[in-house]
């Protein structure tokens, strides 16, 4: 098997698949990610494993044919430190970034964790041109507060 697997690209991909791209430019690819048999909480923990804790963080994050995830991060994710700016430390006002839609649905345990409402996301999914909540994928909190959004309908291609 070893020797057609390195003689053929085609017997290879069919007994050991492709890579998946799951998250391009930013955007999560649902189908994609139905393709690859993941939800949105094991893409979220296989990301934490990289020590990425937030989708706002990912440029490119790929499924590979072993069943790990390599991630690529935003340029705007990469780690300064404080004194590389000279920012005094800021208090924030969430300590990790919290989901609060998931797949078109409200986490409402998390929203009242947060001290939020479902009037706030609301609010904040139309000051974003989102008119509503079954259009959005995934939302999380960030640390700061802000609130990052991914919308539905992202089409797969390479």
């Amino acid at each position: 098997m070893g020797y057609i697997d390195i003689k053929s690209l085609n017997a290879r991909k069919f007994l050991v698949g492709e890579p998946l791209l799951l998250v391009k430019q930013g955007k999560i690819m649902e189908q994609a990610l139905r393709k690859s048999r993941l939800d949105l909480d094991s893409l979220r923990a296989m990301l934490r494993q990289k020590d990425v804790f937030s989708m706002a963080d990912v440029e490119y994050a790929i499924f590979e044919t072993d069943g790990k995830i390599s991630v690529m991060k935003k340029e705007s994710g990469e780690p300064l430190t404080k004194g590389d700016m000279n920012i005094e430390n800021r208090k924030k006002e969430y300590p990790l970034p919290t989901a609060v839609i998931l797949d078109g649905n409200i986490n409402i345990e998390n929203l009242k964790r947060l001290h939020l409402s479902t009037d706030w996301l609301q609010h904040e999914l139309l000051t974003a041109r989102v008119n509503s909540v079954s259009d959005v994928f995934y939302a999380e909190i960030q640390p700061d507060g802000t609130l990052f959004i991914d919308c539905k309908i992202h089409s797969y291609h390479h």
